[in-house]
């Protein structure tokens, strides 16, 4: 093995980190500190055909594979245990041509790098809401952001992507050539290859305006039902988020949202007022706002706090799930942690369904758990929190199925097939089997080939 490896050294501008190397342990590093797995060898390379080459590596090696991005996935995806790990991090270039509205990124950027350069030239387009996020990670999985309801999910401003196979050639996916990878790749997670490249269109964006609306938590309820009526049929150019959590100064429960306002209507106006005039405000911090700063407003989870997610789906906001969602949250003793509910709206909900691998586009919102801790021995109780959550919230999911991006490490098979439905993961799997029979592309929210 030692001999092949250094085969594979030679052939590639990158370069090809073994477990005696000095950057070793802090390049096997994933966002969730719970995940701990050491690879056998960490390949960073330079451009499509190191991947190509990494990944000829593994497949000939007969040894597991893991692609990182951004490595905030919180299954842990990103990292395997005694195989190759390919670490796109060398790989974070981003090219945009403003004349024609279209931006490039490596399949190691995140949104700190994308967001930034898109703006140098008042441009952007939708995408995660932590700057730390990989822009490949989220695109795949999904991509629920501030500016869904003008401009749609993330994939949905895919236009072509560079993919490395399971066998090693390298091809471009779009609508007109490799249709049906292309359709795959925007939902289907990392299935199908290494995207190393991802071409996005980018939009003007009119002025924003934008921030935090915090509440005390006795007020919590309200909130909640306030924030879903406001979120329910509002105009392409107001987007709502809504949370239960801490305040980051005094450590008490409240309940907050995030607005992105792009526009000027009369009735986001009076939908954004009617949340502003909600008893219990602590905090009104709307107002205008680059984008740059709107994408900052939940500042940044540290890497390696130790986390579990549970999210569905669900068709609304009934006053009995409103109920469950405060009171599971009022038993949290934890600093950390929060719930999360991200509206399905606008653009986002016009797009046909058949169009992506996406589903659940027709929901109404994301409702997620997100537990958080530091200490490994709260390990059982923190999980055991946010699948109560999950198992209480499931009567009201649209399919028994969430949302892939935000899947923990030991989703069922069963839980993943319902976040597609079976009519799309039939489909997947005919895909899988066409550009990975041999299931090479597996440290994922798998899609077994086909039979």
């Amino acid at each position: 093995m030692l001999d092949r490896q250094q085969e594979l050294a030679a052939a590639i501008r990158g370069q090809v980190l073994d477990r005696t190397h000095p950057e070793f342990e802090l390049a096997r590093a994933v966002f969730n500190g719970a995940i701990d797995r050491r690879p056998t060898v960490i390949v960073r390379p330079l451009d499509a055909a190191d991947v190509a080459a990494a990944v000829d590596f593994a497949r000939t090696s007969g040894l597991p594979l893991s692609v990182r991005g951004g490595a905030h996935n919180v299954a842990g995806h990103g990292v395997c245990d005694d195989g190759v790990m390919i670490d796109l991090r060398l790989m974070r270039e981003v090219r945009v041509d403003p004349g024609e509205q279209i931006a490039e990124a490596g399949g190691g950027a995140t949104w700190n790098d994308f967001d930034p350069a898109c703006q140098r030239h008042s441009l952007a387009t939708p995408g995660g809401t932590f700057g730390t996020t990989g822009v490949g990670g989220l695109t795949l999985g999904g991509g629920l952001g501030h500016l869904m309801g003008r401009h749609g999910l993330t994939l949905d401003n895919l236009l072509q992507a560079e993919v490395v196979t399971a066998g090693g050639d390298i091809v471009l996916a779009d609508e007109q050539t490799n249709g049906e990878l292309f359709w795959g790749l925007r939902g289907g997670g990392g299935n199908f290859g290494v995207v190393t490249r991802f071409v996005f269109r980018v939009h003007e964006l009119p002025p924003i305006t934008g921030g935090l609306l915090v509440y005390d938590f006795d007020h919590a309820r309200a909130v909640l039902r306030a924030a879903g009526d406001a979120a329910a049929g509002a105009p392409d150019e107001l987007t709502i988020f809504f949370l239960l959590g801490r305040d980051r100064a005094t450590g008490q429960r409240v309940a907050a949202m995030s607005v992105c306002w792009t526009g000027s209507s009369e009735d986001a106006r009076s939908r954004l007022e009617s949340l502003r005039s909600l008893p219990g405000r602590l905090v009104d911090g709307v107002r205008p706002m680059s984008y740059l700063q709107l994408q900052g407003i939940f500042g940044e989870i540290p890497f390696g706090l130790r986390h579990y997610w549970k999210s569905h789906f669900v068709t609304g906001l009934p006053d009995e799930l409103v109920d469950f969602v405060v009171e599971h949250y009022a038993r949290r003793a934890s600093p950390r942690g929060t719930v999360l509910i991200e509206p399905l709206q606008g653009s986002a909900t016009r797009v046909p369904d058949d169009a992506t691998a996406f589903a659940n586009r027709y929901a109404a919102f994301n409702l997620s758990c997100m537990s958080i801790w530091e200490a490994a021995d709260e390990d059982d109780a923190q999980v055991a929190w946010a699948r109560e959550f999950g198992e209480g919230i499931q009567p009201y999911s649209t399919r028994g199925g969430g949302y892939l991006n935000y899947m923990a490490r030991d989703e069922p098979l069963e839980r993943v097939e319902a976040a597609f439905g079976a009519e799309k993961f039939a489909r997947l799997r005919e895909l899988k089997r066409a550009y990975d029979p041999g299931n090479l592309f597996r440290q994922n929210q798998n899609i077994p080939p086909a039979e």
